[in-house]
């Protein structure tokens, strides 16, 4: 304890890959609205992967619950499948039954000028797991590998962790494995609950920062 959300996100280093595993019901929309006032905050680019139409539903969860989301609509959006184009739409990926191309996504990230050390949310990339043979999910594995290291962002892999265990049980300790760092995104009682399981920074494992909605609303890190 004993930290708040900004000193653990500070922890981060530049390249790394952060698995976000949650509870359908633990609403992860919250912990992406800390991570856009975090962008603000520190004067860094939010570039959000739109997976099949996650991010509208992100946006419409928060606005119903009272938040101004009108960030978050200003951020650069990578679409992945799906066809709702919310937010500041910088590239369109199609997604077929079996496979997703990463050369398309790597061209598209290139050509975008967003600074340095940008955010990165990856919303509903579990929603593929479905989709694809297990070939495909390997060579998916390897390619959110492949991200891990790459200086110009700190990713945030947001993980449904039931949804996952049923769609293909087998990929999560991999990603667990691959990433560089893991978070917990849960409800206790009405507030809600940041644990650091997995950490580069030896100094942040362990760290649990519990917030109360209002907390959040008011983007207090």
């Amino acid at each position: 304890m004993g930290r708040g959300v900004g000193k653990v996100l500070d922890g981060l280093f530049p390249g790394e890959t952060v698995l976000v595993e949650y509870k359908a019901y633990s609403s992860p929309e919250l912990l992406l609205a800390l991570l856009q006032n975090y962008s603000f905050v520190k004067g860094r680019s939010l570039l959000v992967d739109d997976v099949v139409d996650t991010f509208p539903e992100y946006i419409m969860r928060l606005k119903l619950m009272g938040f101004d989301v009108e960030g978050l609509l200003h951020a650069s959006v990578i679409k992945i499948g799906g066809s709702s184009e919310v937010g500041n739409v910088k590239g369109m990926l199609d997604v077929d039954k079996y496979r997703l191309d990463f050369k398309y996504y790597d061209a598209i990230y290139k050509n975008l000028d967003l600074g340095e050390t940008i955010i990165n949310p990856v919303l509903g990339i579990y929603r593929l797991f479905g989709l694809f043979n297990r070939r495909e999910l390997m060579r998916l594995l390897r390619n959110i590998a492949g991200f891990v290291g790459r200086g110009s962002r700190v990713a945030f892999y947001f993980m449904n962790e039931d949804a996952v265990k049923e769609l293909s049980p087998e990929m999560l300790p991999f990603l667990e494995e691959i990433s560089s760092s893991i978070f917990r995104w849960g409800r206790e009682g009405i507030n809600y609950r940041l644990d650091v399981l997995k950490a580069c920074d030896e100094s942040i494992i362990g760290t649990s920062v519990v917030m109360e909605m209002g907390e959040i609303r008011e983007g207090k890190l």
